[in-house]
């Protein structure tokens, strides 16, 4: 069954700056990357149980998975029992433990 996927506050303005990185590269690379977000989001709805667990930023239920095509790209998530909950989408060289403000 695939769940619903909230995305918190901070989702878009990540969407938004990965994107505006990659627009000045390509802007090929940029559109791709919004396809390929929204594909993962859906992957993830579809098999929430994915993802490696993430225990060290002290978030209960904490996953990272990649954006398919980016594999730098991490989208964090929690798994609820009624919805898929995407809380960050970041770079893997950031300071995730910082980014993610837990720790």
């Amino acid at each position: 069954m695939k769940l619903p996927v909230e995305e918190s506050e901070f989702v878009f303005c990540d969407v938004q700056d990965i994107v505006r990185y990659l627009r000045q590269r390509s802007p090929a690379a940029a559109n791709r990357f919004v396809i390929e977000f929204r594909a993962t989001a859906d992957f993830l709805a579809a098999m929430p149980g994915v993802g490696r667990p993430r225990p060290e930023f002290g978030i209960a239920g904490l996953r990272s998975w990649r954006v398919e095509g980016f594999r730098k790209h991490l989208l964090f998530y929690e798994e609820l029992p009624d919805r898929i909950r995407i809380l960050r989408v970041l770079h893997g060289s950031r300071d995730l433990q910082a980014e993610l403000g837990r720790g």
